[in-house]
């Protein structure tokens, strides 16, 4: 006897507007996998070209920064990678809007950084965050780009609302870093 009924998953996430989720080791080649299905997915559903591509540019940035950023690792043996992150994505629609909520664990001294710097872009209008990602795009040969938070802001751009973000407390260590664009 399965003790897990599948069904009713199934019929939860279809409650919730849920039309992709994903758990687990995210590498460059799951990364483009998803991608190439989640592409397939919106043109059979007709939705226009330019919501489909902030959805997957918005997809493709989430799952970046777990593979850049997840404190849950998989250690490889015999690989050239060394380990893959860990993390959990979901693409749901809401209404008329599709949603991109991604989430993984990180360190509890990384939480009030993200926070303020979420924070700070969720109050920005349209014209302040390009502002804003032309000043740091300058920046980025002297920074070598990771750290300079521009996926966040080209998140936030690309987002018809603010982002969402949450820090769920894991242990003493570690909390659990959420974040969502609705487009």
């Amino acid at each position: 006897m399965i003790k897990f009924n599948v069904h009713d998953f199934f019929v939860d996430l279809n409650q919730k507007g849920i039309m992709f989720c994903f758990c687990g080791p995210i590498s460059q080649d799951i990364i483009e996998g998803i991608g190439g299905t989640l592409r397939q997915k919106m043109e059979l559903e007709d939705t226009d070209l330019n919501t489909s591509q902030k959805v997957f540019s918005i997809f493709v940035e989430q799952m970046q920064n777990i593979v850049n950023y997840s404190a849950d690792r998989v250690i490889l043996e015999d690989k050239a990678e060394g380990e893959i992150r860990i993390g959990v994505l979901i693409l749901g629609k809401e209404g008329q809007h599709f949603y991109v909520l991604c989430g993984n664990k990180t360190e509890r001294e990384n939480a009030a950084s993200l926070s303020s710097q979420l924070g700070t872009l969720a109050s920005l209008d349209k014209q302040e965050l390009k502002k804003l990602y032309q000043e740091r795009r300058k920046k980025l040969p002297q920074r070598e780009g990771k750290g300079t938070g521009l996926g966040f802001i080209d998140m936030a751009r690309k987002a018809t609302y603010p982002i969402e973000f949450d820090f769920s407390p894991v242990n003493d260590r570690f909390v659990f870093f959420t974040i969502k664009a609705v487009i």
